[in-house]
């Protein structure tokens, strides 16, 4: 993890996986500074398929939830473009569900799921 950006990405099997770093229990608007990079990161990656890979986080707000919206949007501009959660907490699925963003958004319980959901495609 660099000062510069608060979360590390690694290539699995051609999917970017983006690992949150353990200080994001809570992921609300506070937090979204810090990820602004991911937008970039959206628009650069080839193939256009990213994980974010939230183990530690618990707790999101509302705007988080339009982040991973707007995420998932900039990569479905591009071909073939996809974004996946995984490790998605109890808390999250609920919220995200409530809002109807699980409509949009692709959960998984573990790592290995989401990025074989991506790589598959």
């Amino acid at each position: 993890m660099s000062e510069s950006q608060p979360f590390h990405t690694e290539e699995i099997r051609g999917v970017t996986v983006v690992h949150l770093p353990e200080d994001y229990i809570s992921a609300y608007e506070n937090t979204l500074v810090d990820l602004a990079g991911l937008l970039d990161l959206a628009s650069t990656i080839e193939p256009a398929r990213m994980v974010v890979d939230m183990p530690h986080v618990k707790y999101i707000g509302s705007a988080f939830i339009g982040f991973l919206i707007s995420l998932s949007s900039r990569l479905q501009e591009r071909p073939n473009g996809r974004l996946a959660l995984s490790s998605v907490a109890p808390f999250i699925k609920m919220a995200l569900q409530k809002t109807r963003s699980d409509m949009l958004l692709q959960m998984h319980d573990s790592l290995d799921d989401a990025v074989e959901s991506l790589a598959t495609y």
